[in-house]
């Protein structure tokens, strides 16, 4: 199975499985537009609206061809290759699938089956309560606190982050 088969495959579980809207998907999405110089694409990318009207990445799908294996070294350089991915997108949960198997990591930290792929309700859910909790603590903490939670450092003593 090529990687455009595995991407349409995707997309048909996305909106019949998860029941994300297919205006909600974007294909092929170039990485340049999240960060200037980054090469490469983001094969299937889901977004949320968020409060402002933009849409908000909130699972970016990586597609293998199916004789690519999903093991070893060559499945750490993908990973890998997805961690930065999600650095400069800021989703929160990315996948990689060569249409048999698949990977699935969430802001959480967990890696998942793939009965764990959330719905898109509890992927909309779930952004809007980190937005809602970012503007909290935007309101508690102004640009110029000097707590370090903006530093996003380990030693934040504000309590206003969860580090682990």
């Amino acid at each position: 199975m090529s990687k455009e088969l595995v991407q349409d495959r995707v997309i048909k579980y996305l909106t019949e499985n998860l029941y994300v809207p297919l205006d909600m998907i974007d294909t092929n999405v170039s990485l340049s537009e999240f960060a200037e110089g980054m090469e490469g694409e983001i094969d299937v990318l889901v977004n949320v609206m968020d409060d402002e009207g933009y849409y908000a990445p909130v699972m970016v799908i990586q597609c293998l061809d199916e004789d690519t294996p999903m093991e070893g070294e060559a499945l750490e350089k993908h990973i890998e290759r997805l961690e930065e991915i999600d650095d400069v997108t800021l989703s929160g949960r990315v996948v990689l699938t060569n249409g048999d198997q698949m990977m699935y990591a969430d802001w959480r930290g967990e890696e998942n089956e793939e009965k764990d792929l959330p719905e898109y309700d509890t992927m909309v859910k779930e952004f809007k309560e980190m937005e809602e909790e970012a503007k909290l603590h935007e309101a508690e903490h102004g640009e110029d606190c000097d707590c370090g939670c903006h530093d996003h450092e380990e030693n934040c003593k504000c309590g206003c982050h969860d580090h682990k």
